[in-house]
């Protein structure tokens, strides 16, 4: 008997808590939290620089989440990833990406930017 990942209930579960958890609100309360800036950035020419701010602040769309067990001596620990797109209200232009992983308590225990630093909306210092 062949068992597949695609049909077990595990998905619906974890959709049912993804969608329970609003994901864009924790993005939305995290980029409030830096004042929508981003303090030391590194592009990837690996040029630096200290303050990404955008010239208005960006709507955000989740586009994938990922549910994970770092193992340790306890079993594991769980965690969750959430990447989103980062689009400018009223325009298709999207500027970049962030994706944030939070512990089990929901707090945010990392964030990753990926920026357009070439876009009109992105000022850099």
């Amino acid at each position: 008997m062949t068992t597949t990942l695609k049909s077990h209930p595990i998905w619906h579960n974890v959709t049912q808590t993804v969608e329970a958890i609003d994901p864009t609100a924790i993005a939305t309360q995290h980029l409030q939290a830096c004042n929508a800036q981003i303090n030391g950035y590194w592009d990837e020419e690996d040029q630096f620089y200290e303050i990404i701010r955008f010239s208005q602040s960006p709507q955000l769309e989740v586009i994938s989440s990922a549910l994970g067990v770092t193992p340790n001596h306890n079993g594991g620990t769980p965690w969750l990833n959430f990447k989103y797109a980062l689009k400018i209200p009223g325009s298709e232009a999207t500027i970049g990406e962030l994706s944030l992983i939070l512990n089990d308590s929901l707090k945010v225990i990392d964030e990753n930017w990926l920026i357009d630093i070439h876009s009109p909306h992105v000022l850099s210092q």
